[in-house]
């Protein structure tokens, strides 16, 4: 009787390693969509984030140097041309300096008018006793006295050209062609902060994006690269524009909490293409074509990275093939594949985690 107990659970165990046996044999099999080289354009970018700005525009700025701001010529909304006058400064202090610098300049005059004619009348007594040595001392001490006074009445001229040179700053006039956006009467008081601005002047139909780009970034950007720009005040609409400007030099940027050294940028200027609604002030966000070209690709999905290798699964005689690619471009949906398969593979669309190198596949 044991003997029968014994044989049957050896039965027992020697199906179920039968049944397991062919379980995993029959499942090595899997079918598969399979996907080929397509051709088509693909862009490559780079982005970052801008600021729509005026293209040219003047800050009039509070000088306390200058005086007080007596006349102020301009009210917002003007339209004012370049070197058009914008507002007066008074200077009392510089008034003041110039009366002085004039009344001293008359009285230098008239010491030298003085000073000559006793040059003069020591020239007649000197010719008369050339050999009188108290008549020679005495005639060359009125001609030092007359060579400092020269020297006291250049001086004091050089003293009014600079007077009348700040003086001419009392105008203050426009820099640029535009409209006058602001003016702030208050600021004109003696006082206020210099960061402040008295007026700001510019013209709303020439506006530009600023922004600025890594130093890794200007490796791939030149100049008159083309741009696409969107900003959220209008998901739905998108400009055209180019690269203006790229700075020959960085801009350090705030270090990012956890990092030790700040990134190094550099400002970039992007002109429109297109005609724009949104204001001076708006963000935008600056997408820099760097290459737009055909290539062949392959669905992203189809393509799988694994450290720093890139690979898919090629169809080979019933056989998924592991066969490493180099990638180029990448976007949402697809990558530029630069070598490693050709159109007359089939290349398994979107291989699951149970394709293995080698494994028999049959495709759908």
């Amino acid at each position: 009787m044991k003997k029968w107990i014994i044989a049957a659970v050896v039965l027992i165990v020697l199906i179920l390693i039968g049944f397991n046996v062919w379980k995993n044999t029959s499942t090595t099999t899997v079918s598969v969509e399979t996907v080929s080289l397509k051709e088509e354009q693909m862009k490559e970018t780079v982005m970052t984030p801008g600021k729509l700005t005026l293209n040219d525009e003047q800050y009039v700025y509070y000088q306390a140097d200058k005086g007080e701001i007596t006349d102020i010529l301009v009210d917002a909304g003007d339209t004012v041309e370049k070197d058009d006058e914008l507002l007066q400064y008074e200077n009392n202090e510089l008034d003041l300096e110039k009366r002085q610098n004039q009344l001293q300049i008359n009285s230098l005059y008239l010491e030298l008018d003085d000073v000559k004619k006793d040059h003069e009348n020591m020239d007649e007594e000197l010719n008369k006793d050339p050999n009188n040595e108290a008549i020679q001392e005495e005639h060359d001490q009125i001609k030092m006295q007359q060579q400092q006074k020269d020297i006291e009445l250049e001086q004091a001229l050089l003293e009014k050209e600079s007077i009348e040179k700040n003086m001419e700053g009392s105008i203050v006039t426009a820099d640029v062609n535009g409209t006058v956006l602001s003016v702030d009467e208050e600021v004109s008081s003696q006082g206020q902060m210099a960061e402040e601005a008295v007026m700001r002047i510019g013209s709303l139909d020439d506006v530009i994006v600023k922004g600025s780009i890594s130093e890794y970034d200007t490796l791939k950007i030149e100049k008159d690269q083309s741009v696409m720009l969107t900003s959220d005040a209008a998901a739905d609409e998108e400009w055209e524009g180019t690269i203006s400007y790229i700075s020959d030099l960085p801009e350090e940027s705030s270090a990012e909490m956890g990092e030790e050294e700040a990134g190094v940028t550099y400002p970039i200027e992007v002109t429109l293409e297109d005609d724009i609604d949104l204001k001076p002030g708006f963000k935008m966000v600056i997408e820099i074509i760097t290459s737009d070209e055909k290539v062949q690709t392959l669905p992203i999905d189809a393509v799988i990275q694994e450290d720093d290798a890139n690979y898919v699964y090629v169809v080979k005689d019933g056989k998924a093939t592991r066969t490493e690619v180099q990638i180029g471009s990448v976007d949402t949906e697809k990558m530029a594949i630069l070598d490693g398969v050709s159109k007359e593979d089939a290349v398994i669309a979107s291989p699951s985690d149970d394709i293995k190198d080698g494994m028999d596949v049959t495709v759908k």
